[in-house]
Parts: C-alpha cells; sequence; structure tokens
C-alpha cells in the first residue's frame, strides 16, 4: 500500500478493477477503504462535473481553442509543442499546422471551458510529462514522440538533477495514451 492515500497507486487501480470485474474478495493489503473512498469521490466529481474546492483546478471536458471554434479542425489540423525561452521557463503552445495560427496553453487558460488567450501564468521551468499529455487529451491534440521526449528530460532534470534519469511510472502517462498520442495522423 502507498503511503500517500489521496492517489491510488497503478497496482492498487488494477486491483479495483480486478475486483469489480470478477467480484473477488480483495484484502485489505491491497487496496483501504480510505482509498476506494477517494476513488469514488473522484469517479462521483468526474461524471457529475461538480468541481469540490480540491478539485478547483481539475479539466474540463474537451476544450476547443476560441479561435478554432470547432473541435473537429483542432483535432485533426492542431499539434502540441513544448518549448522554452531564453530564461528556460516551458511554454506549450497549440499550433494549427495548416494556418499556422499559434495558442499559447497555460495553466488558468486550462480552467476555462473555452479556451481563453494566454492569462500570464507560466508554467515554470518544466511540466510534469502526465500533465503535458492531459492537456493534449483535452484539446483533442497529438504531439510527436520528440517532444514527449523533450518533456520528460527536462521533467527528470528539475527533478533528478539528470535529464536522463528514469522517472516513475507516477509521472508518466501510460504508454497507450503515449502511443495514441504520437500515432494519430
Amino acid at each position: 500500500m502507498s503511503d500517500n492515500k489521496a492517489l491510488l497507486s497503478q497496482e492498487e487501480i488494477d486491483a479495483l478493477v480486478s475486483f469489480l470485474k470478477t467480484k473477488e474478495q480483495v484484502g485489505n493489503e491491497v487496496l483501504d477503504q480510505a482509498s476506494i473512498d477517494r476513488l469514488v469521490e473522484i469517479l462521483s466529481e468526474a461524471k457529475t462535473g461538480e468541481m469540490s474546492p480540491a478539485g478547483k483546478g481539475r479539466f474540463y471536458g474537451n476544450a476547443v481553442l476560441s479561435v478554432e471554434q470547432d473541435i473537429a479542425v483542432q483535432r485533426e489540423q492542431c499539434i502540441l509543442f513544448y518549448e522554452k525561452d531564453e530564461s528556460e521557463f516551458v511554454h506549450i503552445v497549440c499550433e494549427n499546422y495548416v494556418t499556422g495560427a499559434r495558442y499559447e496553453i497555460t495553466p488558468e487558460c486550462l480552467n476555462q471551458s473555452c479556451l481563453v488567450e494566454s492569462t500570464g501564468e507560466r508554467w515554470g521551468k518544466a511540466v510534469l510529462p502526465v500533465l503535458f499529455d492531459l492537456v493534449a487529451m483535452q484539446l483533442q491534440v497529438r504531439y510527436n514522440a520528440e517532444v514527449f521526449s523533450q518533456v520528460c528530460k527536462d521533467y527528470a532534470k528539475l527533478l533528478f538533477g539528470n535529464e536522463k534519469a528514469e522517472l516513475p511510472n507516477v509521472y508518466l502517462p501510460t504508454a497507450a495514451r503515449v502511443l495514441d498520442n504520437i500515432g494519430r495522423k
């Protein structure tokens, strides 16, 4: 059992899914009641669309960039980039490769139901790889392998002081999510 009771580990999620599918008995050594309660709370919030004070920063459903105005166009013509400025601060940019239009995605604009122009907020020196993937998922846009590799390298350097350090899975999206994003045309 993980020490952090706020989030479920992948093993705990797998045990819960297995339990729900087969209705097997699962002992406390795998998944405790507090973890189950937390999962139920998260799933309830996601299903109802309500946001608790603790969940204030959660993403809305799919978001359309205010100037694209069409999620289908956005899905087919946009790609997500990860760039750094001269101060080494990160910028996540969604670019329409057909029109050449570029939109900076900031942490605050992700809390809007329709993404707005940059609010001036910054990501900092690196972005959590799973969060970068969630941005792509929310916008329904893809990114390429090189971009995702750079996201991981910068985060590993910030976290461990070495860009070649292996990131624990908790910081990464699933392999299926990454393959879905870099495999889409």
